[in-house]
């Protein structure tokens, strides 16, 4: 989804569910994070391309739960824009919830050519479609050689219908939400924004426009060396002011205790080598 959409969203949800706009912002200011692992000049396409990082590097749950442990709003905006991003289309990339352990098993049992493949060890059951991939997607997205089918596809394509009505029944609700004071609700959200929450807020903006800029336009074109620098020395201003102002909002939540959270990853783990020994047993071989 386009990343209005994701903030329109997030906004919206945060003030459905907790009724304070402060907080509200926060969510959206989470959601707006994911996108910070699109191709841009920091990563030559080509490098971006092979180990396609995009709806993977920050579009996972692990990232989302650190996330959430270090500040539950902005958490929550993450899992917010993931859950918009899966329902995208392959030609989009849908997500990759479990980069990078996903990536440790490279083998699949079902090609789309109808091969099927036997492995001793684990493998994942279907080749991901490269073929509709290939066809599809942006250059930087494409896959350069098969892999199993690891990201979560949905029916909906970017920018399309979907996303746009995400957009404006997001913004029509934050709008009536606050219908009776609406201009002061203009004033406090202003405020907030790019006074409180200001460096993150001006750091996503100036990442993102020059981030943007670069992608759709200035990569495919000669641009000179100091051209080139401007755009790099932006971006990092741009990151450096999120990092700035993110780090100050720590604020630990106390949904989940250590010894719950190491309670949960311990069973997860047993719970995983007996469901290995099962499959194994039962079907002789190990598909994910």
């Amino acid at each position: 989804m386009n990343l209005n959409s994701h903030i329109a969203f997030a906004l919206a949800v945060g003030l459905a569910a907790f009724h304070n706009l402060e907080v509200a912002i926060l969510v959206g200011i989470g959601a707006a994070l994911p996108d910070l692992d699109r191709e841009y000049i920091f990563t030559r396409r080509k490098v971006f391309a092979k180990y396609q990082l995009h709806r993977a590097l920050f579009h996972n749950i692990f990232v989302a739960t650190l996330i959430t442990y270090f500040n539950l709003y902005l958490g929550l905006g993450i899992f917010l824009h993931m859950a918009l991003d899966l329902l995208t289309s392959p030609t989009d990339r849908g997500i990759e919830p479990f980069f990078p352990l996903g990536r440790i098993v490279n083998a699949f049992k079902l090609h789309y050519d109808g091969k099927i493949s036997r492995s001793k060890g684990i493998m994942w059951y279907l080749e991901d479609p490269a073929s509709l991939i290939n066809r599809t997607a942006d250059p930087g997205l494409r896959e350069p050689k098969k892999i199993p089918w690891i990201r979560i596809y949905g029916p909906f394509k970017n920018s399309r219908l979907a996303d746009w009505t995400i957009f404006y029944g997001s913004f029509i609700f934050t709008q009536l939400y606050n219908i009776n004071n609406l201009l002061g609700w203009w004033e406090e959200f202003l405020e907030l924004a790019f006074i409180k929450f200001g460096l993150i807020d001006t750091g996503i903006i100036i990442f993102y426009v020059l981030g943007e800029l670069w992608r759709r336009k200035l990569q495919f074109i000669y641009v000179g060396t100091l051209t080139k620098g401007l755009i790099m020395g932006g971006m990092t201003i741009g990151l450096a002011l999120i990092l700035l102002q993110g780090a100050q909002l720590y604020s630990p939540n106390s949904l989940l205790d250590n010894d719950t959270i190491e309670l949960g990853l311990l069973c997860f783990g047993i719970g995983f080598i007996l469901a290995l020994i099962h499959v194994k047993w039962r079907f002789k071989e190990i598909i994910m």
